[in-house]
């Protein structure tokens, strides 16, 4: 019995030996194991994911017969592959990305006869107002993270000023009036139960 122990003890102190050494180096001043490189996610060339936005319509011409009306938009979102992560390594990509998404709803608001500009800027400002307190419901934190605008953000004033230069005015919410609709309130009417 006093030999297993013995034994035991002694590959216990072989074991937790070998593996502080293995984990130093002598021209290394830090444990390598504390080492972690930048990790980024990477997605096969042409890689996309599609939001699509549906909405049926039941008319009724006579009982039980009728038709269904449905529109849908799609809209693809290119996801970054090798190449592009190499070249936007040290970037900060969230404005621009944040940039592409509104040009983007902006594109597909157009594609049905709305200024889809007047509208990114009613949801930027809609987004300050009508959203829940950060933590209380998931969509509305998306919401918030998508219509947010930091208005004293340099980098993110010089990325939006092309197509927003409205944004550095804090009462440019005053002037809006060409988006007929709430986009934020019909984002958030669906995920009411």
């Amino acid at each position: 019995m006093l030999n297993v122990l013995v034994i035991s003890l002694i590959l216990s102190f072989v074991v937790v030996e070998s593996n502080r050494n293995s984990s130093e180096c002598p021209n290394v001043k830090s444990d390598l194991s504390l080492l972690r490189k930048r990790r980024h996610v990477t997605f096969p060339d042409g890689s996309d994911v599609v939001l699509t936005l549906s909405l049926v319509k039941a008319f009724l011409t006579h009982a039980p017969a009728g038709w269904n009306l449905a529109i849908e938009i799609d809209v693809l979102f290119p996801l970054p592959d090798a190449n592009y992560t190499l070249a936007h390594l040290r970037r900060k990509l969230h404005h621009r990305q944040k940039r592409e998404l509104w040009e983007r709803l902006r594109t597909a608001l157009e594609f049905h006869n709305l200024d889809g500009r007047s509208c990114i800027l009613k949801s930027i400002c809609d987004a300050k107002e009508h959203l829940l307190p950060p933590g209380v419901s998931l969509v509305h934190d998306l919401l918030r993270a998508v219509f947010t605008a930091p208005q004293h953000d340099e980098d993110f004033l010089q990325e939006m000023s092309p197509n927003y230069k409205e944004l550095p005015d804090p009462d440019f919410c005053d002037q809006l009036t060409n988006c007929p609709f709430s986009l934020l309130s019909f984002l958030t009417a669906l995920n009411v139960a």
